[in-house]
């Protein structure tokens, strides 16, 4: 009894470990309100310069009426030309940081087109150039 439930379960996951392979879909569209946008979401953008960069959200900064959000994000190399090409390459993992800090506010973000390919934590590492700027505002 014990194999057949031992050989079932190998065979469930030998169906899925193709999908693995493969980044997860992106979505059709992103939140128009901009809920998405939270602390270790990977979002890929629209450059108005032509192609897409994926971006990390280290920081979401709220502001006092009547200014709204910050988005303090690192922006990443290459640049590529579709939302499924940008999630592929984050799952490869084969990026570099091309800006290790950037503020964008929220409102100047949200009427690029972009998607929220993955959510992750954000490590100390990828924090710090965050923290630094902040620390050096507060003097």
């Amino acid at each position: 009894m014990r194999s057949i439930a031992l050989a079932a379960m190998c065979a469930g996951i030998l169906t899925l470990a193709p999908a693995c392979d493969r980044a997860p879909p992106v979505p059709e569209t992103s939140d128009p309100t901009g809920k998405d946008l939270v602390i270790g979401a990977v979002v890929a953008a629209a450059e108005q310069s032509g192609g897409i960069r994926i971006y990390k959200i280290v920081e979401v900064e709220e502001l006092p009426t009547p200014f709204g959000s910050d988005l303090h994000m690192i922006a990443y190399d290459p640049k590529v030309q579709s939302f499924a090409e940008a999630a592929e390459l984050r799952r490869k993992g084969k990026l570099t940081v091309a800006k290790d800090h950037m503020t964008v506010r929220l409102v100047y973000f949200l009427p690029r087109d972009h998607r929220v390919i993955s959510n992750e934590p954000v490590s100390d590492e990828e924090r710090a150039p965050y923290l630094r700027s902040f620390q050096s505002r507060q003097r």
